[in-house]
């Protein structure tokens, strides 16, 4: 089977590596692609808004199936594209993206449907949201309407950033028509968990959970990323915490997109804050996380080509999911600078070496191949994974290639994995 992946990151690094292992796996194509990318598919620069010429190269190049990475392109109504021109794609329509795409119809989805979450109020008017700060409680938490690649979410610990926050996102426009309307939440008090399962328009399947470090620098300081390290498992998360989130959110979740009717044949990624009083969804994604699906997948012992398949085929009740017993830890190098100004186009030299690192596998995420040279070209450029025995085995592993690597014009968080210890 010729698959298709569109996207160029960590995450669509790991999703091919995964799919290589399949004995379904035929030739792999992927847009952009990023230099790690380019040793297991063919990769080809496309103008998706072109859609004509992108159902060309699939029919050119034998296309079976499409999975589809970032958000945007769901939210532009690709994969519904996809569906109809007969070609099988793994990802929600556009209608059952807005679960990710308007932080306010997600939030109208959870209160409807009865889903432990943050009280909340929205504004479209910035004099408006000014006044509600004023006499609010701190911290609390300012969240841009629409998407913005990990970055639309501040956390206020008083009323003058409070402030900042709101010109910033809706005078100052730093985020595009995604800040013209926000949403402001009570500050929860606890842990932060990424819980996956795939879905089909008949069931779900939880593929499970994984920690990330949203924060740019070690103690969680520093301004949001797309995210700076992960680990699975943690000892906070009991049986009885996951029996109580399937219970309490996943179904009722599913029950609300069958009830909104949505097309919903991919993976649903809930962001959940484990606190006091329970599980509290943060928000919902549609698609896969990064760096979270490159520290799941290194773990994945059921060829994924079938789970995707039986899901684009309404068939995941007849799948079980099979997991290797090990730790995985994910540690991010991201560029200097990220996620504000930062540079690129430097050579990064040591990758071969870090790589020879027992149960290392390197993910690309911002990078480049130029006369046979590995060049910077993101800000979150590496995503290093290793598996172990233990989080501190696979620990010691991650940061002995990280060390190996050696590149100067990045910088990585130390601590991935000991808020679990």
């Amino acid at each position: 089977m010729n698959i298709f992946v569109i996207g160029g990151g960590a995450r669509e690094h790991s999703i091919i590596w995964s799919l290589k292992k399949s004995k379904h796996c035929g030739d792999i194509f992927c847009s952009p692609g990023n230099a790690g990318i380019e040793r297991l598919a063919s990769c080809h620069n496309l103008d998706f808004n072109d859609r004509k010429s992108i159902i060309d190269f699939c029919n050119e190049n034998n296309i079976k199936l499409v999975i589809i990475g970032p958000e945007e392109f769901l939210e532009k109504g690709l994969s519904d594209f996809f569906m109809e021109k007969g070609i099988k794609v793994f990802g929600p329509s556009k209608k059952a993206t807005q679960l990710e795409s308007s932080k306010i119809f997600s939030k109208n989805f959870l209160l409807k449907n009865k889903i432990p979450t943050a009280s909340s109020i929205d504004f479209s008017n910035y004099k408006q949201a000014l006044e509600y700060v004023e006499s609010a409680n701190f911290p609390l938490v300012i969240k841009a309407d629409g998407l913005a690649a990990g970055k639309g979410v501040v956390i206020c610990e008083n009323k003058n950033h409070a402030q900042e926050s709101l010109k910033e996102f809706m005078i100052n426009k730093k985020l595009g028509e995604s800040g013209k309307r926000v949403l402001i939440e009570e500050f929860l008090d606890g842990f932060e968990i990424s819980f996956f399962t795939f879905v089909d328009n008949n069931t779900y399947l939880p593929l499970g959970y994984a920690l990330d470090h949203k924060r740019a620098f070690e103690n969680d300081e520093g301004p949001n990323t797309g995210g700076m390290g992960c680990f699975y498992p943690s000892k906070k998360i009991t049986n009885s915490v996951l029996k109580h989130i399937e219970a309490e959110i996943i179904k009722p979740t599913i029950k609300g997109i069958r009830n909104e009717d949505f097309i919903y044949r991919g993976i649903l990624f809930i962001g959940l804050m484990i606190t006091a009083s329970g599980p509290k969804v943060i928000e919902y994604n549609v698609r896969f996380g990064d760096p979270e699906c490159q520290t799941l997948l290194r773990n994945l012992d059921t060829d994924l080509i079938n789970i995707i398949t039986s899901c684009l085929d309404d068939k995941l009740s007849e799948v079980t999911i099979k997991k290797k017993d090990r730790t995985s830890v994910c540690v991010v190098v991201a560029s200097n600078g990220y996620p504000k100004k930062f540079e690129k186009n430097f050579i990064i030299k040591n990758i071969k070496e870090a790589e020879q690192v027992e149960d290392v596998v390197i993910f690309h995420a911002g990078t480049k191949l130029l006369d046979n040279k590995i060049l910077s070209s993101g800000g979150r450029v590496l995503s290093i994974t290793a598996v172990g025995s233990s989080i501190n085995d696979a620990r010691k592993k991650v940061y002995l290639a990280t060390a190996k690597l050696n590149w100067k014009h990045g910088f990585y968080r130390t601590d991935i994995g000991i808020k679990n210890l």
